[in-house]
């Protein structure tokens, strides 16, 4: 089978992406909302059910898509949707329905903020494949659909800094090297003089924690310039951060040997001699392994392996595991799922780990 078939089947995640060193994962997502009818806040049941049945509809002759009622997924599988960044929460989340194609790399929310909401997700860096996957979605559902728009404001979303384009695209990076090398200032009056957002992934309580280098950037606004005007705002900002990025990190590994050797020997340590780990623990040594791949101090995982790990070991995708498959576990943690869950994401990160070699 061709190689890119494979990739079809496979979760986005897992597969490589241009960039994947500095940048994880690219995300295109729109807002529409239809015409005629309120904005979902403000919808009866009955209307809600009919923009749920419209959609529906529109959706129903894309054999590509799966449309699947809110209420009949379970807690567990809304845990995977949170995990893969489809929904916010678990508890406090509500839509009426959600789509997705077969490897769940684009999705659509149906009466969440707004009617429609269409992201895609793709490795790497690559501004114009997310968006063109989110616009094709929004193509066929337009010859089904009327959108609500408007000559001065574009696209009208229940939030004011949505409308315009209705477009948002956003980049994940990793830069453990500006980080170290005390250059993040600098990128914050980068994105800043783009128009830019830029927010930190996961919140880690210590500052040298790798976990602390991945960060989100996207536009605070959809409504500066059309949809090709953002996206080459968003590349070129991927693009130059990476420039960066790859500059510093190895005029710092160059500079500072030690350093380097240290955190990527603790980061290995700690996965292949644990027995349980949280996600911050797996987060930080994940990330700690990827600057050691980059800096050639370690061989025998890859990027797009060590990418797909920040989603393989979340909690619903483990907890779904833990449920479907025959695991034994040490007699003192069978009464207690958390920790079951702590010790099967070890599991999975030293399976992981198993090939990798340090290089002399």
């Amino acid at each position: 089978m061709p190689q890119n078939n494979q990739n079809e089947q496979m979760p986005w995640f897992s597969c490589p992406g241009p960039y994947e060193d500095v940048i994880l994962s690219t995300r295109c997502r729109i807002s529409r909302n239809l015409a005629d009818f309120p904005f979902p806040s403000k919808l009866s049941e009955d209307d809600l059910q009919r923009v749920n049945s419209l959609v529906y509809d529109a959706f129903n002759e894309n054999p590509h898509y799966h449309f699947i009622d809110f209420n009949n997924i379970s807690y567990l599988g809304r845990d995977i949707l949170k995990d893969k960044n489809i929904i916010k929460d678990v508890k406090n989340f509500s839509c009426s329905a959600v789509v997705l194609d077969e490897n769940e790399s684009t999705t659509c929310l149906v009466n969440e903020k707004d009617h429609v909401k269409i992201a895609s997700f793709v490795s790497g860096l690559d501004c114009e494949k997310a968006m063109e996957n989110t616009y094709k979605v929004d193509e066929f559902l337009q010859k089904k659909l009327q959108f609500a728009a408007s000559y001065d404001f574009g696209y009208l979303t229940t939030y004011l800094k949505d409308c315009g384009t209705g477009m948002k695209i956003t980049i994940r990076i990793f830069i453990p090297g500006i980080i170290m090398a005390g250059k993040f200032d600098s990128i914050i009056a980068l994105v800043q003089e783009k128009n830019l957002c830029i927010q930190p992934v996961y919140k880690m309580e210590g500052t040298t924690d790798f976990g602390c280098c991945i960060f989100d950037i996207f536009p605070g606004s959809s409504s500066r310039g059309t949809e090709l005007d953002q996206l080459a705002v968003s590349q070129s900002i991927g693009l130059l951060i990476l420039k960066t990025e790859r500059k510093i990190r190895s005029e710092f590994a160059d500079n500072n040997p030690t350093i380097v050797h240290n955190f990527v020997n603790q980061s290995y340590a700690k996965a292949m001699y644990s027995l349980l780990l949280s996600y911050e623990d797996v987060v930080n040594i994940i990330s700690g392994i990827k600057w050691g791949l980059q800096l050639g101090v370690i061989e025998g995982i890859s990027e797009d392996e060590l990418n797909a790990l920040y989603y393989r070991t979340k909690h619903g995708h483990l907890l779904y595991l833990s449920e479907n498959y025959p695991f034994t576990y040490e007699q003192d943690l069978k009464s207690d799922q958390e920790m079951q869950i702590e010790r099967l994401r070890t599991i999975v990160i030293q399976q992981a780990f198993e090939h990798i070699q340090f290089k002399k």
